[in-house]
């Protein structure tokens, strides 16, 4: 995994570390909240902040698409959680 941050962010003095993170996204527009887990990011050990790599960030935009559409175009989805593992869904990406 390539190094995201070195410091942590605003006056927490924590340096980050290299794991997994979960968070969940919700779009206005849209009726479905997408949690996504075990995402690689770099972690602080102090506060909790995760930095995720532009490629991790480009991987969940992927993920989220199918949900939350693209950019002005949201799909016409009923009322949903959804959750995702980070690992298992970026794999079928590869493959396909």
């Amino acid at each position: 995994m390539e190094a995201v941050r070195r410091r942590c962010s605003g006056k927490c003095p924590g340096a980050p570390e290299p794991g997994y993170t979960t968070q969940t996204f919700e779009r206005r527009g849209s009726l479905v909240k997408v949690t996504i887990r075990g995402i690689p990011a770099d972690v602080c050990p102090l506060c909790h902040e995760a930095f995720v790599s532009s490629k991790t960030g480009r991987q969940i935009d992927l993920l989220l698409e199918p949900f939350h559409g693209k950019h002005e175009r949201i799909p016409a989805l009923p009322p949903a959680q959804v959750t995702i593992d980070f690992a298992e869904a970026t794999a079928v990406l590869k493959a396909a």
